[in-house]
Protein backbone atom coordinates (compact mmCIF):
# COMPACT_ATOMS: atom_id res chain seq x y z
CA UNK A 1 0.00 0.00 0.00
CA UNK A 2 1.34 3.78 -0.46
CA UNK A 3 2.37 6.12 2.39
CA UNK A 4 0.13 7.99 3.53
CA UNK A 5 0.36 11.42 3.23
CA UNK A 6 1.66 13.85 5.83
CA UNK A 7 -1.01 16.84 6.52
CA UNK A 8 0.60 19.85 8.60
CA UNK A 9 -1.16 22.30 11.16
CA UNK A 10 -1.57 25.40 10.43
CA UNK A 11 0.66 26.63 13.00
CA UNK A 12 3.28 24.58 11.54
CA UNK A 13 2.67 25.98 8.25
CA UNK A 14 3.10 29.61 9.26
CA UNK A 15 6.05 28.96 11.43
CA UNK A 16 8.09 27.49 8.19
CA UNK A 17 7.56 30.12 6.45
CA UNK A 18 8.26 32.76 9.55
CA UNK A 19 11.44 30.37 9.46
CA UNK A 20 12.56 31.18 6.18
CA UNK A 21 11.55 34.87 5.54
CA UNK A 22 13.80 35.33 8.98
CA UNK A 23 16.65 32.98 7.62
CA UNK A 24 19.60 33.86 5.71
CA UNK A 25 19.95 30.33 4.31
CA UNK A 26 18.39 29.19 0.76
CA UNK A 27 14.92 27.87 0.57
CA UNK A 28 15.73 24.44 0.05
CA UNK A 29 17.86 23.89 2.98
CA UNK A 30 15.10 25.57 5.06
CA UNK A 31 13.05 22.65 3.90
CA UNK A 32 15.71 19.97 4.48
CA UNK A 33 16.08 21.28 7.98
CA UNK A 34 12.66 21.07 8.17
CA UNK A 35 11.80 17.57 6.29
CA UNK A 36 9.68 18.66 3.92
CA UNK A 37 10.34 19.22 0.18
CA UNK A 38 11.80 22.87 -1.19
CA UNK A 39 8.13 23.10 -3.56
CA UNK A 40 5.87 22.40 -0.65
CA UNK A 41 7.49 25.25 1.28
CA UNK A 42 8.09 27.49 -1.96
CA UNK A 43 3.92 26.49 -2.23
CA UNK A 44 2.87 27.74 1.37
CA UNK A 45 5.01 30.91 1.08
CA UNK A 46 3.20 32.01 -1.83
CA UNK A 47 0.02 31.44 -0.32
CA UNK A 48 0.80 33.70 2.63
CA UNK A 49 1.88 36.24 0.37
CA UNK A 50 -1.54 35.90 -1.35
CA UNK A 51 -3.69 35.34 1.65
CA UNK A 52 -2.12 36.52 4.47
CA UNK A 53 -3.28 35.86 7.95
CA UNK A 54 -5.99 34.01 6.66
CA UNK A 55 -3.96 31.09 4.90
CA UNK A 56 -3.93 27.39 5.63
CA UNK A 57 -7.69 27.99 6.88
CA UNK A 58 -9.41 24.79 8.23
CA UNK A 59 -12.78 26.35 6.70
CA UNK A 60 -11.16 26.47 3.32
CA UNK A 61 -10.64 22.60 3.64
CA UNK A 62 -14.07 22.12 4.41
CA UNK A 63 -15.36 24.55 1.37
CA UNK A 64 -13.19 22.17 -0.87
CA UNK A 65 -14.78 18.89 0.76
CA UNK A 66 -18.09 20.56 0.48
CA UNK A 67 -17.76 21.44 -3.42
CA UNK A 68 -16.54 17.80 -4.21
CA UNK A 69 -19.26 15.87 -2.33
CA UNK A 70 -22.00 18.82 -4.07
CA UNK A 71 -20.25 18.07 -7.28
CA UNK A 72 -20.64 14.01 -7.13
CA UNK A 73 -24.19 14.89 -5.78
CA UNK A 74 -24.67 16.41 -9.39
CA UNK A 75 -23.50 14.45 -11.37
CA UNK A 76 -25.36 11.51 -9.82
CA UNK A 77 -28.22 13.61 -9.91
CA UNK A 78 -28.11 14.58 -13.90
CA UNK A 79 -27.21 10.49 -14.22
CA UNK A 80 -30.87 9.69 -12.14
CA UNK A 81 -32.44 12.34 -14.36
CA UNK A 82 -31.42 11.13 -17.50
CA UNK A 83 -32.62 7.60 -16.36
CA UNK A 84 -36.15 8.83 -15.67
CA UNK A 85 -36.24 10.71 -19.04
CA UNK A 86 -35.47 7.42 -21.71
CA UNK A 87 -37.82 5.21 -18.73
CA UNK A 88 -40.85 7.35 -19.46
CA UNK A 89 -39.61 8.64 -23.15
CA UNK A 90 -39.32 12.39 -22.42
CA UNK A 91 -37.39 13.64 -25.44
CA UNK A 92 -37.89 17.18 -25.06
CA UNK A 93 -39.21 20.06 -27.28
CA UNK A 94 -36.22 19.95 -30.14
CA UNK A 95 -37.52 16.54 -30.80
CA UNK A 96 -41.05 16.83 -30.94
CA UNK A 97 -40.78 19.54 -33.24
CA UNK A 98 -38.68 17.89 -35.50
CA UNK A 99 -41.60 14.80 -35.33
CA UNK A 100 -44.39 17.03 -36.41
CA UNK A 101 -44.98 16.83 -40.32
Amino acid sequence: MGEKRRQFDRDYKLSAVRLLEQSDQPLELVARGLGISGSMLRRWREQVKMKGSDSFSELGRQDRSEILRLRRENKDLKRQIEILKKTFGFQGRAKRRNTRP
